[in-house]
């Protein structure tokens, strides 16, 4: 089968056997009687020529100069070979372009089309051949759901001879706010079209109430300034708006105090700017909350608002967390504790970060702590010195002690020569040994 557009021209249509034939005889819808065509011969037939590689090949075909509807149906080519005649078919299938589609409203009232209401549409391309491919878009979009294609329609027109198709589709949509003002189009497709489609559009005119919004939040306002609050809603048709302040219900077009209270100004779309002016405002204005009512025939929708003013969002801004808060008063408390401990360390003498003291066990039932030189009581010593010369020797038979001695020492009656006071801790623990001592001795500076 070969499809071919209506007036085509130039239209190659080719038989072929595998051995050298010694007629080509062809029979043409719309052609009354068959003829034959050969390789440079005149043809029998106006508009139609021989098509092939030649006879001696086996070839036999026809070139149409131009496709008229009469020539659908089937093409018969018949090779004559050796006696016997061989005939192939090719079936001729002759396009032409159904009427532009066209759309019709099945249920509901398109001029006043509520949300949630279902639009039944039917899309139509009559009289074409094959017949068209019917698709739906919206905004250029390909729809999907709702679509119900039909069975094409046959039609047969006698004086022209020609069969024809009416495609068919229909489109079941629940409407949506978002519907509006959208462009809804059935586009059929079909090859002999020009530029391979056509369409048509229906423009979407949806009613709806104004549209619900969350709780609002007008930030930056300055006090003691003219404040204009506003914020922007959807509906179609038109809203008309309504605040209350305070109990107080302010008209739309109004001017009452120190409110005002513009009309709603069309956005596009659907869209609607709702505003309010309050002159002079103060902290008082920003306490209070304000309530807005937009409707319209479709309904009616209420909104809640509340004012900030731009003090307030830079003291927000900059302001300190409870997280930090409770950081900084810990690390405080911490620092506060570490110094008490320091001051208290060193009222007492006891630094945890001081020398290491040394315990020497004299017997099981006595022990002597010994701390480390102090350059003090190097001055001490000196000074004693000056006051008591005689303290550098002791005689046999005397026990002067002294916590530290740069002089000489007493050990074992004997007089001895003068050590460093380093070597003093040792000399008291050997005259304790010598004298038999079981008390227990604690020599501390």
């Amino acid at each position: 089968m070969v499809t071919v557009v209506e007036n085509q021209e130039n239209v190659n249509l080719h038989c072929r056997i595998g051995r050298p034939a010694q007629l080509c005889l062809i029979t043409m819808p719309g052609v009354a009687n068959p003829f034959s065509l050969a390789p440079n011969a005149d043809s029998p037939v106006a508009g139609m020529r021989y098509y092939g590689e030649g006879l001696e090949k086996g070839s036999c075909g026809v070139q149409i100069a131009r496709v008229t509807a009469d020539n659908a149906g089937h093409m018969n080519c018949t090779l004559l070979v050796g006696g016997n005649g061989l005939t192939g078919s090719i079936e001729i299938v002759v396009a032409f372009p159904p009427e532009q589609p066209t759309i019709e409203i099945l249920k509901g009232n398109l001029e006043n089309a509520e949300v949630n209401s279902e639009l039944v549409f039917h899309c139509l391309a009559a009289r074409g051949n094959p017949a068209a491919n019917i698709s739906w878009f919206l905004d250029q979009e390909p729809i999907y759901e709702g679509v119900r294609p039909g069975e094409p329609e046959e039609h047969y027109d006698e004086p022209s001879n020609k069969r024809s198709f009416t495609a068919s589709s229909m489109l079941a949509r629940t409407i949506r706010a978002e519907d509006n003002g959208k462009r809804l189009t059935c586009q059929a497709q079909h090859v002999a079209y020009p530029e391979g489609v056509s369409r048509t559009d229906l423009i979407l005119t949806v009613n709806f109430q104004p549209q619900a919004l969350p709780d609002q939040t007008v930030y930056g306002l300055q006090l003691g300034r003219t404040a204009t609050v506003s914020l922007v809603i959807k509906a179609n048709p038109a809203p008309r708006v309504l605040w209350n302040v305070d109990g107080i219900d302010y008209h739309q077009g109004t001017e009452q105090g120190r409110y005002a209270v513009p009309i709603p100004e069309a956005m596009g779309n659907n869209h609607y700017n709702v505003s309010l002016t309050i002159a002079g405002l103060t902290l008082e204005d920003l306490s209070k909350v304000y309530m807005l009512r937009a409707s319209n025939n479709f309904g009616t929708e209420d909104y809640r608002l509340n004012l900030r003013s731009q003090e307030e969002v830079v003291n927000e801004s900059s302001g300190v967390g409870i997280g930090e808060i409770v950081g900084l008063v810990l690390a405080v408390l911490i620092v506060l504790t570490a110094v008490a401990l320091i001051f208290v360390a060193r009222a007492t003498g006891r630094w945890c970060f001081r020398g290491a003291s040394l315990n020497t066990d004299i017997n099981p039932d006595s022990e002597a702590q010994i701390t480390p030189h102090q350059p003090e009581d190097d001055m001490i010593d000196e000074k004693l010195q000056v006051q008591d010369p005689a303290a550098h020797f002791v005689h046999e038979g005397e026990e002067k002690h002294h916590p530290a001695t740069n002089g000489k020492q007493h050990e074992n009656g004997k007089q001895t020569k003068g050590q460093p006071a380093a070597a003093a801790p040792q000399a008291a623990a050997k005259q304790q040994e010598n004298g038999k001592s079981d008390s227990k001795t604690n020599t501390s500076v």
